[in-house]
């Protein structure tokens, strides 16, 4: 055989090895909540918060290179079920259902219900023609999602939510425990200036994969690694480090 043929027959099969080699596949593309404590720039200018720092944790895991970006609550939902990112930890919700593949639940939050300072709620049926706000596209516990007699007003995030609940433009908001006492925090309004929560039920954080881009092994990649980070306790360092920050006792489900 010629040389020049021998040595282009060898370039081929080197080729196509590398296109099917693992370090050759192509990176995950992550998207996180923006809003806090879920993903937003730090005071150092950087991108930090619980569920970015989880996603990059989880990805390293795999040993897979990835990339990780910061998009609206209601955008992330959009994204995946277009194939534009494939991994996105968050609240499911029915359209998730159809459109994504739950592969692992990152923890599992208490849902509050909390008014202004100095109110107290014992149950949904007081919120009967009152106005509370709850984050864009997010489902939280049946018996409030489902409610029809309560007016519902959506915010963009957390801090949003809890500065409107400071000056008494709301009735109540609806949330995980950690997502409105750390945007609270964030947008500077103080535990006084907020009324005691009422325990609704709880929600999963859960990592999304898109159906559209899903591959078997890389989905078990993924799915190992949260397992292992899970028993040796990693995510929840990183869970407890946002958690400690807050200045209130966060009610148990």
């Amino acid at each position: 055989m010629n040389p020049n043929m021998r040595f282009l027959r060898y370039s081929s099969v080197v080729f196509a090895s590398l296109l099917t080699c693992p370090c050759m596949s192509q990176a995950l593309r992550i998207e996180t909540i923006e809003g806090p404590p879920w993903g937003f720039v730090g005071s150092d200018g950087k991108v930090t918060g619980m569920m970015y720092e989880i996603g990059n944790l989880v990805a390293r895991k795999t040993g897979l290179s990835f990339k990780n970006s910061l998009a609206p609550y209601a955008r992330t939902a959009v994204d995946i079920e277009n194939g534009n990112v494939d991994i996105v930890l968050r609240f499911g919700n029915e359209h998730m259902a159809r459109v994504a593949q739950p592969v692992a639940i990152i923890v599992s939050m208490p849902v509050i219900l909390v008014g202004p300072s100095g109110t107290h709620y014992t149950s949904l049926s007081e919120l009967r023609g009152k106005v509370v706000g709850f984050v864009r596209t997010s489902k939280y516990v049946e018996q409030f999602d489902s409610n029809t007699e309560i007016h519902k007003y959506a915010v963009n995030n957390y801090e949003q939510m809890a500065r409107m609940l400071a000056s008494r433009r709301l009735d109540a908001g609806i949330a995980s425990n950690v997502g409105l006492y750390y945007g609270a925090l964030m947008a500077g309004v103080k535990p006084a200036q907020l009324g005691e929560p009422l325990v609704l039920g709880a929600n999963d954080f859960v990592l999304f994969f898109s159906k559209k881009t899903a591959k078997p092994e890389t989905v078990n990649a993924v799915s190992e690694a949260v397992t292992k980070l899970k028993l040796n306790g990693e995510i929840q360092k990183i869970i407890d480090k946002y958690t400690d920050e807050l200045a209130v006792k966060l009610p148990q489900s």
